[in-house]
């Protein structure tokens, strides 16, 4: 399900879309559960960092059980017993990239989505 953009925040673009599709498609980033995965946007969509909107390319597969322990859960406890997002997202994206020449990410995300660390 995708949510409809608000005057407050914008859909995802083409690439953005492309991305979630993929992601859709993988194991689930913490047990390998095979997908389809829920595209959990790790800080949620209108998330940025050292203003670069990030939100839409921070997303992670997660299954139904582990998208629950951070949604009724907490994100800290997803954190204390997962690791951060970022580093979740990082071997993520590096699989990405290497699935095709095709597929890439804006520089300023990456390099904001990893100094985030979280």
């Amino acid at each position: 399900m995708q949510r409809k953009a608000t005057k407050n925040t914008r859909g995802p673009n083409a690439d953005e879309k492309r991305f979630h599709g993929w992601v859709k498609e993988r194991p689930c980033a913490v047990c390998g559960l095979p997908g389809p995965s829920i595209v959990d946007h790790a800080e949620g969509a209108t998330f940025k960092h050292n203003k670069t909107l990030v939100g839409h390319w921070f997303v992670v597969p997660l299954c139904e059980a582990h998208d629950k322990i951070k949604t009724r859960g907490s994100r800290r406890g997803f954190k204390d017993m997962f690791g951060p997002h970022s580093d979740i997202w990082e071997k993520e994206i590096g699989a990405y990239l290497a699935d095709s020449d095709m597929h890439s990410v804006p520089s300023d995300v990456h390099l904001a989505i990893i100094d985030w660390g979280r």
